[in-house]
């Protein structure tokens, strides 16, 4: 203080420059001369992942899945007149096609073909196929016909949208039961054989899919006889139909599949499962098959692990019943076959899949 004023110091100036130390195990001169190396190995790395992602993507797009499901009786909420139809609420077909749709999607991984038995109608699949867009974006085509079944219940498909459907028949709808036990006209099949034929660009295949006679009331003393020639009129004249597809579609693939509701072994009454491969074993069994089939097909359900080999359980024993079977000329090549966990939520059967490569 200089005659009682307040003299400031010139203060020297503040460096706000920060200098930090940062450790490196290259040298700068190193580095300088690295950068270019690494920045080109990046740009390769990066390539070599791209290339990765597509080639893997191409390399799905030749692979393809299809599952046999028997759903359980699903019927829609709509009254359509029949005497034995069931007709559930809104609130429970929703419920029932929205876990439909959930199970192929997180359980069956949205195959592309698949192959369904005991469904209504056309809505049914259609409901199924709304809820699958919904929630996962995929889409696909339902592929339904009308039966003989005297609830309603039918045979049907759904198809991935990028495969072209060229062909759907719908085999032995008015063929009639020959029987003496049986008066009048008596549809042979309650659910006619639905075959279709699918082709993503160039690759092929036929598909038919099927839903026979149960085995109730086979051992019926008023029933049985009927019951038993049923089966076999159905085994043989799909038997008789293979045949003649192979013979006349020589360079075709074909598959057969769905609920045979037959043992193999056969039961001590018919071989249904041998007389449609082409190997009736009729050593033990009441009725006798005929070997109708040129070119016998192969079982693939055969390569399942024997533990695991098992669709459907009656009294506690566990049974295989749902099948795919395949002609020697198929062309796609099976990468893995199983049976899902039976989810009695969703049907009393579990899901027979396939996983193919062309």
């Amino acid at each position: 203080m200089t005659n009682g004023q307040t003299v400031l110091k010139k203060q020297p100036p503040i460096n706000n420059t920060i200098n930090i130390s940062i450790y490196t195990p290259i040298p700068p001169y190193l580095y300088r001369q690295l950068s270019p190396i690494i920045a080109t190995y990046l740009k390769a790395f990066l390539w070599l992942f791209l290339w990765a992602i597509f080639a893997g993507q191409a390399l799905a797009s030749d692979s393809f899945r299809v599952i046999s499901q028997n759903m359980h009786r699903l019927f829609d909420d709509v009254d359509n007149g029949r005497k034995f139809e069931t007709v559930l609420s809104t609130k429970e077909f929703r419920k029932k096609s929205t876990l439909a749709a959930q199970k192929f999607i997180v359980d069956f991984e949205l195959p592309d073909i698949m192959a369904l038995q005991e469904v209504e109608n056309i809505n049914t699949l259609n409901q199924i196929i709304h809820h699958i867009q919904q929630t996962s974006g995929a889409r696909y085509k339902a592929v339904l016909k009308e039966g003989n079944d005297v609830s309603g219940i039918d045979i049907g498909f759904l198809i991935k949208s990028e495969y072209q459907i060229k062909s759907v028949k719908q085999l032995f709808k008015k063929n009639t039961l020959v029987s003496s036990h049986s008066s009048g006209k008596s549809p042979l099949f309650s659910r006619p054989p639905l075959l279709i034929e699918v082709c993503k660009q160039s690759n092929c295949i036929t598909v038919l899919n099927l839903h026979l006679r149960s085995m109730r009331g086979m051992r019926s003393k008023s029933k049985g006889h009927r019951v038993r020639t049923k089966r076999l009129q159905q085994a043989s004249a799909i038997a008789r139909w293979i045949d003649q597809y192979q013979r006349t579609h020589s360079e075709q693939s074909l598959m057969v599949l769905g609920d045979l509701n037959a043992l193999f072994p056969p039961d001590r009454y018919i071989d249904v499962v041998g007389t449609i491969i082409g190997k009736p074993d009729n050593r033990n069994t009441q009725l006798s098959s005929q070997d109708l089939i040129q070119n016998d097909l192969i079982d693939l359900t055969q390569l399942i692990p024997h533990k695991k080999r098992y669709s459907y359980i009656y009294k506690k024993n566990k049974q295989v019943i749902d099948y795919m079977l395949i002609n020697h000329q198929f062309k796609p090549r099976l990468k893995h076959i199983r049976f899902s966990q039976i989810d009695y939520r969703f049907s009393d059967h579990a899901g027979l899949i396939a996983d193919f490569s062309w």
